[in-house]
C-alpha cells in the first residue's frame, strides 16, 4: 500500500507517465502543464486522508517507486450498487512490457474484486496501448462512453466474470 511518504514518486511518476502515454492523445498543452511538485501535493494530500473504500498501490523495481495503481469504489449511476473501480494504473514509460504492470494490475484487481462486485475501469479514446493490455486482462468495452476533462473521451470496460 501506498503512504504519503510516496508522494513525491508517485507525483513524478505519473507526470512520466502520462506525457508517455498520452502523447498524441491529449493535447501537447495539457502534457505540458502538468508539474511534477503539483501532483506530489495532491498526492500526498489524498493519501493523507484517503477516502474510505480507496486504495492505492505501488510496485518498486531497483528500490524505486516503479508503478501506481488507484482503486475505490465506481460512481457510475448507470452501474448496480457495489461496483468497483480502477482508478488509474501507471508505470514508469521504461518499464512498460517488463511484467511490473500486469503484477501490479492483477494485484490491484483482486484486492478491489474481494470488495466489488462488477469491476470496471475507463481509459482515454485512442490510448490503443491501454486497450490491448486490458483486453488482455479480461476487461472488454461494456458501452460506457463518457467526456474527459482533458479533452478526450474515455471508454468504460468491465471485466468479464
Amino acid at each position: 500500500p501506498a503512504g504519503p511518504g510516496d508522494a513525491a514518486a508517485i507525483g513524478a511518476l505519473a507526470v512520466r507517465a502520462w506525457s508517455a502515454a498520452y502523447a498524441g492523445v491529449l493535447a501537447d498543452e495539457v502534457l505540458a502543464a502538468l508539474d511534477p511538485a503539483e501532483q506530489a501535493r495532491d498526492w500526498r494530500d489524498y493519501l493523507a486522508d484517503l477516502p474510505p473504500g480507496d486504495r492505492v498501490w505501488v510496485i518498486e523495481a531497483d528500490g524505486r517507486v516503479a508503478g501506481f495503481a488507484r482503486t475505490g469504489p465506481c460512481s457510475d449511476t448507470d452501474l448496480p450498487a457495489g461496483t468497483g473501480e480502477v482508478h488509474g494504473l501507471y508505470v514508469e514509460p521504461a518499464r512498460v512490457g517488463t511484467g511490473l504492470g500486469r503484477t501490479l494490475f492483477a494485484h490491484a484487481v483482486a484486492d478491489l474484486a474481494g470488495r466489488h462486485d462488477p469491476v470496471v475501469l475507463w481509459h482515454f479514446v485512442g490510448n490503443e496501448r491501454a486497450a490491448r493490455f486490458y483486453d488482455r486482462a479480461g476487461f472488454a468495452l461494456d458501452g460506457g462512453r463518457r467526456p474527459g476533462d482533458r479533452g478526450a473521451d474515455e471508454l468504460r470496460r468491465r471485466r468479464a466474470r
